[in-house]
């Protein structure tokens, strides 16, 4: 009993770190598995052809884009690269344009890793 008296504080202090920390993982895992469910409901609403709703989840989708992981995006590449040619344009296509969207910000995003890690490499280690 003494020891808690003696050091309540930091004893209320590590109780409210731990917390802390687990809900903001808790708000980590439900925003990705938000963006995952928001980007089966698009895909969703493309095949039944609801133009209007996918439309307004495709802007919702790409306004997320520089706030994702680079492995949400790598995820996404991959889920929608499943249902488009890549090769082959259609600007029509929502889903194709998704694929295009999220894959110019993955190489970007590639491209300044790489430029950092040269940029690194090229100054003298002390």
């Amino acid at each position: 009993m003494r020891f808690l008296r003696q050091n309540r504080f930091v004893l209320l202090f590590l109780a409210v770190l731990v917390f802390s920390s687990v809900m903001v993982v808790q708000q980590f895992m439900a925003n990705q598995s938000a963006h995952i469910d928001r980007r089966e409901d698009f895909i969703l609403l493309h095949e039944r052809n609801e133009k209007k709703a996918c439309a307004w989840l495709y802007q919702r989708l790409i306004q997320e884009l520089p706030t994702l992981s680079d492995r949400a995006l790598m995820d996404d590449v991959v889920r929608t690269s499943l249902l488009v040619d890549p090769k082959k344009p259609d600007l029509e296509n929502l889903v194709w344009k998704y694929y295009v969207s999220v894959n110019k910000e993955f190489q970007r995003r590639a491209e300044a890793r790489l430029n950092r890690l040269i940029a690194k490499a090229g100054t003298p280690q002390e």
